[in-house]
This record gives C-alpha cells, sequence and structure tokens, in this order.
C-alpha cells in the first residue's frame, strides 16, 4: 500500500469529486483525473527513458500540474528531488552535485536559467512541465482509454515500501546540505500520523500551503485548495485576496504558518473581519507563541485552533490545542520555563537526552505517562514511522534508533512537551545555563514587540528585539520589557529588524544575525 494506492481508492468513491483547486489559476482536478493524467505523465516520462530508481529534480509552481507529475513519479518508482529555489546557487549546486540527477522538470525559464548552474547545466535530460501537461491533454477521459492506460502503468514496476519516493536537503547551516530520503512506506506512514492529529470533517474543504501535507491531504478524500501566496516571500501575499478566497469557497480547515496566520490576523482586525466559516485552524513550521494563537482565535471566532511541533524530519511531535492551554501554562511561559508545545503524538515515540551526556539520566516518555521530567532538560530525540531515522550523507551509528531533532526541550509534570529552543543556541556564563525559548517566550507576551532573539557576547546576554509597527514611543521605557530585562539579567536591548530565513519567512536567521553580533 502506498499513498497513490490511497488516491487510486478514492478515484472509485468519488469519481467526479474535485480533489484539487488552484486558486491562483482557477485550475481544478478530480480524483479520477488525477489518477488518470498522471498516467499520462508517466507515459511521457517513460518515451524520456525514465525508469525506476531515477531521480529528478521538480522545478514546478506549486499548483494542480505539480500534484499531477508527482503522482506520476511515485507510481513509476522514480524520485522526487526537492530543492528549494530560494535557498542561493551555491546550495543549488552542492545539491545537485551530491546527488547527481537523471533528470530535472521544470518551467522553459527554469531550464534556461540552469544553463548558468553548474550543477543544472550537467543533468542530461531535461523537461519542460508545460509540454508534458501538453501531452496529457491531448487524450480525452474515457472508459477505455483508461482501462488500457492504467494497466499498462500497473503493470510497469511494482512499488514497494521501502522504495525511495522523495529526496529533500536540510538548509545546510551546518556547513552542508543533509540529504532526507523518504520512502513510499515513510509517506504512508507520515499521512496516516497526520490524518489521525489533523482532522477533517467529512465533506469540509482544506485550505493549505505546506506542499507535502497538501498531498497527505488529498488522500484523506478532501477538497484541497491551494492558495494564491507568493511563494518565494509569504508575508508580501495578497492578505485581502487570501481572507476573500476563505469567506466566498466557504473554507472550513485552514492549515498555514505563523507568518501568513500573524499577516490574516493584522488584515482583519484592520477591516474588522471575523472569519467565522472556518471550523479548525492549524499553523506550524516555526516557533508558534501564545500571543499568536490569541490573536487567531479572536479572528476565527468558532474555530478549534491548533499548533503543530515537528521537523523536516519527523512531522509532527506534539499537537497543542488553543483551548488546552490553562492560565498555569501562561504563566509558566511568563515567568521563562519555556514555549509550550503539547501533548506529544501517541504514534511517536520520545526520548529527552542531557546536553551533559549523562545516558544514566535519560528517562523514556512512553504511551505519553504523565511524569514529572521536568528536572531533565536537553535535546529532543524522536522516533516512529513518520521519523526519517538519518541522512543520506551523514554516517550513523547502526545502533542508534533515534533521530535528533537539533532542539532543547523537557517534559512538564503534565506530560507535555516544552521548547527550549535550538541546541546551538543554548548560552553558558560561568555555572549559569541560559535556553533562548525561556526568554524569548517570556517577551512574546510584551505587547509592543513584534519577535525577540536571545544571544549573548563577551559573557552578557544581549536580546535583539522588533517593535510592533503601531507602537511609536521608546521601545527601552516600555514598563514590560525594562521588568524582564532585569528579571533575566540582559546586559543590553538592541532594537533591529530580525533577519527571517529565506525557506520559511517564519523563522530567524541565525547566519544573517551572526553578522549583527559582531556589530555589538
Amino acid at each position: 500500500m502506498t499513498i497513490v494506492d490511497k488516491i487510486k481508492e478514492l478515484r472509485s468513491l468519488y469519481p467526479d469529486k474535485t480533489a484539487l483547486f488552484d486558486l491562483n489559476t482557477g485550475k481544478k482536478a478530480t480524483f479520477t483525473q488525477i489518477d488518470e493524467k498522471s498516467n499520462y505523465v508517466c507515459d511521457y516520462l517513460r518515451k524520456k527513458n525514465f525508469k525506476k530508481g531515477d531521480k529528478i529534480v521538480v522545478f514546478i509552481p506549486i499548483g494542480v500540474e505539480f500534484y499531477l507529475i508527482l503522482t506520476a513519479i511515485f507510481k513509476m518508482g522514480i524520485q522526487a528531488v526537492f530543492i528549494d529555489p530560494y535557498a542561493g546557487i551555491e546550495h543549488i549546486n552542492k545539491c545537485c552535485e551530491m546527488i547527481s540527477p537523471d533528470g530535472i522538470i521544470g518551467s522553459r525559464k527554469t531550464l534556461l536559467k540552469g544553463f548558468f548552474l553548474k550543477g543544472i547545466r550537467k543533468i542530461g535530460k531535461k523537461i519542460n512541465y508545460i509540454k508534458v501537461m501538453e501531452y496529457s491533454e491531448k487524450f480525452s477521459i474515457n472508459e477505455n482509454c483508461q482501462v488500457k492506460e492504467n494497466k499498462k502503468i500497473e503493470n510497469y514496476e511494482k512499488i514497494e515500501e521501502d522504495t525511495p519516493a522523495l529526496i529533500s536537503f536540510t538548509s545546510g547551516s551546518t556547513g552542508f546540505p543533509k540529504i532526507i530520503m523518504r520512502t513510499h512506506k515513510f509517506l504512508l506512514g507520515q499521512h496516516n500520523v497526520l490524518e489521525k492529529n489533523i482532522k477533517f470533517e467529512k465533506e469540509t474543504s482544506v485550505y493549505s500551503s505546506f506542499p507535502i501535507f497538501l498531498f497527505s491531504h488529498i488522500a484523506t478524500g478532501t477538497t484541497t485548495f491551494i492558495p494564491d501566496l507568493n511563494w518565494k516571500k509569504p508575508a508580501e501575499s495578497n492578505f485581502k485576496n487570501i481572507v476573500k478566497q476563505i469567506i466566498e469557497n466557504n473554507i472550513q480547515n485552514v492549515i498555514l504558518p505563523p507568518v501568513i496566520f500573524e499577516n490574516i490576523v493584522k488584515f482583519c482586525k484592520d477591516e474588522k473581519i471575523t472569519l467565522e466559516n472556518v471550523q479548525k485552524v492549524y499553523t506550524g513550521g516555526a516557533p508558534v507563541f501564545y500571543s499568536l494563537m490569541k490573536k487567531i482565535k479572536e479572528v476565527f471566532t468558532n474555530a478549534k485552533i491548533t499548533a503543530l511541533y515537528g521537523a523536516s524530519e519527523a512531522e509532527p511531535i506534539s499537537v497543542l490545542n488553543f483551548e488546552d492551554i490553562t492560565k498555569e501554562d501562561i504563566e509558566n511561559m511568563k515567568n521563562g520555563e519555556g514555549l509550550l508545545a503539547g501533548k506529544i503524538v501517541n504514534e511517536i515515540e520520545l526520548k529527552i537526552e542531557e546536553l551533559e551526556k549523562t545516558p544514566e539520566r535519560n528517562k523514556i516518555l512512553k504511551d505519553n505517562n504523565a511524569e514529572d521530567f521536568s528536572a531533565l532538560k536537553g535535546e529532543i530525540l524522536v522516533k516512529g514511522e513518520n521519523v526519517v531515522n538519518e541522512y543520506l550523507n551523514v554516517e550513523k551509528n547502526p545502533n542508534e534508533k533515534w533521530h535528533r531533532t537539533g532542539d532543547m526541550g523537557y517534559i512538564n509534570k503534565k506530560g507535555q512537551l516544552v521548547l527550549l529552543g535550538r541546541v546551538k543556541g543554548r548560552i553558558q556564563i560561568d555555572e549559569n545555563v541560559y535556553y533562548p525559548f525561556t526568554v524569548e517566550t517570556a517577551f512574546s507576551f510584551c505587547k509592543n514587540l513584534k519577535k525577540s532573539v536571545l544571544t549573548s557576547k563577551n559573557d552578557k546576554l544581549y536580546l535583539f528585539a522588533e517593535r510592533n509597527s503601531g507602537f511609536k514611543e521608546d521601545l527601552s521605557k516600555d514598563s514590560e520589557i525594562k521588568r524582564l530585562k532585569e528579571k533575566f539579567g540582559i546586559f543590553k536591548i538592541i532594537e533591529t529588524e530580525i533577519p527571517m530565513d529565506k525557506r520559511h519567512n517564519s523563522k530567524t536567521d541565525y547566519k544573517r544575525l551572526e553578522e549583527l553580533k559582531k556589530e555589538l
């Protein structure tokens, strides 16, 4: 069983139901069309001599065509390679060099630009995706054609659970990108975990901007709307248009990163709009602070608000429902105990490993038993069916069964996960240890701050702080900020625009932040 098999099943259940609706182009695809047209894409790729096991770089705009071609790639047992096109020339060249792709599929413009990139120039087979889609459109969908083509595709290659399906890369912040390979078994496992923790009511629609999540949403049988976003710079999207799309299409489920919700909320509050039709809101992919969840609830008045914590290699790890956050939880976050991330999903196993490497004190949280592990703070390790356990280009101890997230945290008395920030962000001054999220989460409650980042230099704590655009007074005189500065022993608060990474547009760009530190 693969996730593509799931879509085939849905074709028989809902043949004429709209599976995908691209709000940018207005294009739609039913479950029958996804299954059928992807067969013709397979036929096209076979004629170009692609075969099971090949690796093909996918540079296609997120839309109906993207998912038709991705479905075909999965059907053929080809490996879809995703390289972030906004990560820079050096990153693209490095990724191509590491995996030696057999082909690339993209727009004519992208392929022309590729001639100036060493990594892409070396790729032998270059496919214009527009021509692929034109080929698929030549065939009308009729019963005889379906039977003939489906038989041909299904007899072409048998896709096993361990057949590689998808390759992506980490951002390379450690000096080189790590290669993440997902098998068909993993994709199905991730879908199963997502389906259990992101629940939609039957006959409702989903508005989602997470590309791989979106493929999983299709496999649940829902109608999935692809937002009309500025995918390169999400924060610069047309939010008036986005709000209009959610209302006019009667969207019941919305799944977007924090940076998008921040702007939706701001627009709605300025225009005095509430989005009462939405039943469920999910956000994640970057730290989700209580202040944002509260603002979302004020706009999505009838929705259940949920924050997801996870990583590229393990998604989701924990789930936090806004309605479950207590006054005690809020006070704990305000007092510097870290960012609450909620209940660990049942399908995952989690371990906290002390950074001082004292394994005899390690404790494993199994079956979400609520014990007081709060004294144990360290790196978060996970394993489960939705966890990638290794990287293709990083040697690993074969006895190591856990994935290291690179995040720090602990388990509180309620058995909930609390985040402390990145392992690399941990600060030690003399005998004192400082965790970034303990401070940044406390400052997130300051109404005049947009965001903050804790750092240090010469054994002194500094806080980079960015004000909310509506606040025009002297930030240093804000009583909340002054109190927290004294509470956490911060030497100086530096007001600046905090750089965000190009990939997520929701996370701090620590490389660029290092440049700001040099000026301290």
